[in-house]
């Protein structure tokens, strides 16, 4: 949805809005309040306009009358709110008018349309993902005796929890690679998954830490992350971690949610 198709969905509540309140405004006792104090005494009074073969202002007591007194009171609020439906529908309708979309697409268009010289130079929204699959190598040669799991597509892994998470990217029809170059200057590591997020076509990565009970391990990955966050690769932006231990313990629940709520 547009941020335009919000303005025109709020216009029409409005409208609806609108019919309702003048439904009911045609079922409130005739005329409008009068209030008046005389000598600290308050007086509510109903005041009937000339109208039809009424040929002149009438005015009635109704501090006896409460249903009508109310009924009066409930006009105001209804008329008050009637003005400030008016104005605010007009006010959408003008931004509707003059609302100009923002999505990269359409401001590159006018951008090319007045410089089509630097259309090479223009990042357009969408990935082809066979081609991003295809710029990835795999790096096998890191401790390749260690790769004893393999996927259902075939691919070695290093850990049973590995291929876990693989199967569930999979299961949700997820773009990833495995063990690749982030390709960032100055960064000699190889996350264990690298994700292409279909929703905003960015790159997410996925770590999985299999052995924190490790002490020399947990040392290790304290350098791996920092020299993440060096690069921009930082967690709950661009980079999910999970944990474990030597003896397992992965919680596939996590997994799921992580994969929902930052992957779909």
């Amino acid at each position: 949805m547009t941020y335009k198709d919000e303005l025109d969905r709020i216009r029409c509540e409005l409208i609806e809005r609108r019919e309702d309140l003048e439904r009911e405004l045609d079922e409130l006792p005739e005329g409008e309040l009068l209030i008046t104090d005389h000598n600290g005494l308050r007086k509510y009074i109903q005041r009937m306009p000339v109208k039809g073969n009424r040929k002149k202002e009438h005015r009635y007591g109704i501090k006896r009358k409460p249903d009508v007194l109310n009924g009066l009171v409930r006009k105001e609020y209804v008329s008050e709110t009637l003005k400030v439906i008016d104005q605010d529908i007009r006010a959408l309708e003008l931004a509707c008018k003059r609302y100009k979309p923002i999505d990269e697409e359409t401001v590159m268009r006018r951008f090319l349309e007045e410089y089509p010289e630097l259309v090479s130079g223009i990042y357009h929204k969408t990935i082809d993902p066979e081609d991003w699959v295809k710029r990835l190598p795999r790096i096998d040669n890191v401790f390749p005796e260690n790769l004893k799991h393999t996927a259902a597509d075939g691919t070695k892994s290093r850990s049973k929890n590995e291929l876990y998470i693989a199967s569930r990217l999979d299961h949700h029809g997820i773009i990833y690679r495995w063990d690749c170059p982030t390709g960032i200057p100055g960064l000699y590591r190889n996350p264990d998954f690298s994700i292409l997020r279909r929703r905003d076509w960015r790159v997410i990565y996925w770590e999985h830490c299999g052995m924190m009970d490790d002490p020399d391990y947990r040392k290790k990955n304290e350098i791996r992350l920092k020299d993440y966050e060096k690069a921009g690769i930082v967690p709950w932006d661009n980079l999910i971690i999970t944990y474990d231990t030597i003896e397992g313990g992965l919680r596939g629940d996590l997994v799921e949610a992580m994969i929902k709520s930052w992957l779909l």
